[in-house]
């Protein structure tokens, strides 16, 4: 590998390590989620994903989870399973992710011919076939550069904000942000941009002191999802705009 060449963790790595988090400690926090909030947890593996995208890292056989279990596992219905599963435990949100994650570590128990057996769908080779590739060389785009492209694709059209995070939610938007931002931690990618944004919306726009913006904003929007995560991307581009990143 070469010095210019970085290392990002495998998605599939990150959750089964909060598996063992969970079933070692009882009860939360845990260690990259808090608290078990499903919503919270779709989004994060979405903004994850989202950071591996644009990492252009090949993922091999990973790319097979969500099809093995909406196929084979017969576990993925139309609602995503958060939603599902949340249904099935009365509310429980940590059964309900303890469920996920027991599929994750099932599908990372799967022989290579039980992999290459699974169908695919989709363009290109087998994952099977592919030689995973979690080296980089190229610098990420920073979590406002998404934040800022999110606002840019999604303009003022009601219900765009689901492209990017499914069912539009401040709990999944702020996993996504939580998600993206691990990934670039995780691989050792410097984003010193979004802290200050942080601390701006502190010191700028009255987000109150030791409370991360989703209910603030919520509560300032009259409890509308949307509208509070489009107050979170106009700030992105007020705080770029005084201060152009470098």
């Amino acid at each position: 590998m070469s010095s210019q060449e970085k290392t990002a963790v495998p998605l599939l790595d990150v959750l089964m390590t909060l598996r063992e988090d969970m079933t070692a400690r009882g009860r939360g926090p845990y260690q990259y989620i808090g608290m078990p909030d499903v919503a919270h947890v779709t989004g994060f593996i979405v903004g994850y994903k989202e950071c591996l995208r644009n990492l252009e890292v090949e993922v091999g056989t990973d790319a097979l989870f969500r099809d093995w279990l909406r196929d084979v596992k017969q576990a993925l219905p139309g609602q995503g399973w958060a939603a599902a599963y949340l249904e099935e435990f009365q509310g429980d949100q940590d059964r309900a992710l303890r469920k996920y994650l027991d599929f994750v570590a099932e599908f990372r128990a799967l022989p290579p011919q039980s992999l290459a057996a699974l169908r695919w769908l989709y363009q290109g080779p087998h994952p099977a076939l592919r030689t995973p590739s979690w080296t980089f060389s190229r610098p990420p785009p920073t979590t406002l550069d998404v934040l800022l492209n999110i606002r840019q694709e999604v303009g003022t059209v009601p219900g765009r904000l689901g492209m990017f995070i499914g069912t539009i939610d401040v709990r999944r938007m702020a996993g996504f942000v939580d998600g993206y931002r691990l990934c670039l931690a995780l691989a050792g990618a410097r984003d010193e941009e979004y802290p200050r944004f942080e601390r701006w919306l502190h010191e700028e726009k009255s987000l109150p002191a030791g409370q991360e913006w989703p209910r603030p904003f919520l509560q300032e929007c009259q409890g509308d999802d949307e509208q509070a995560i489009h107050r979170l991307l106009g700030f992105a581009a007020e705080f770029r705009s005084a201060r152009p990143h470098s």
